[in-house]
């Protein structure tokens, strides 16, 4: 009588199936989280609110606006939109939010504001972490511009994302 045996193959790669079913996420794509709502128009208004969060996830040590850094995001807004930001700070560090000229993002703490209102109030400090302040400005011109962290180094670390001001179109937030 011939003995049949499993070879060491085909015993791992059952292991691995029974574990796959066996473990909930695994055999099947798992559900991913929903997205958070970072942005929401009111084009009737000409407005938006833009929900900011600094050190949203662990990218670059913290240093990061809603997880996105070294200008991945990137806000798209038609000129004449109010702009609402509703900036929160889950980092451990200080952090701030300054929209700048994009030619003057590298300026390191010496930041000028694009438009009147578009910065947290005392940029080079930040807020504390767990700490939530809002500002709000009017985009009047069309152009590239900035929103860099005006804590000194943060922005040099990578801690900055774009804002784009259209000549028209809709606003809407890219990551």
């Amino acid at each position: 009588m011939r003995r049949l045996s499993m070879r060491p193959v085909t015993l791992a790669a059952a292991s691995a199936l029974a574990l796959a079913v066996s473990t909930p996420g695994l055999g099947a794509h798992a559900a991913r989280p929903a997205s958070p709502r970072w942005l929401t128009v009111n084009s009737k208004q000409h407005t938006v609110t833009f929900t900011l969060i600094a050190g949203y996830t662990n990218a670059l040590g913290g240093l990061n606006f809603n997880g996105d850094v070294n200008g991945k995001m990137v806000l798209s807004v038609p000129a004449g939109y109010r702009v609402n930001v509703i900036f929160s700070n889950k980092s451990a560090s200080p952090h701030s939010a300054v929209f700048t000229p994009y030619a003057q993002k590298d300026n390191t703490g010496s930041y000028r504001t694009a438009f009147k209102g578009s910065a947290t109030p005392n940029w080079t400090n930040g807020i504390a972490a767990g700490k939530t302040e809002k500002f709000s400005f009017v985009a009047t011109t069309a152009g590239k511009y900035a929103l860099v962290c005006g804590v000194p180094g943060h922005e040099a670390a990578g801690m900055w994302d774009v804002l784009d001001v259209t000549r028209g179109g809709m606003a809407h937030l890219k990551l």
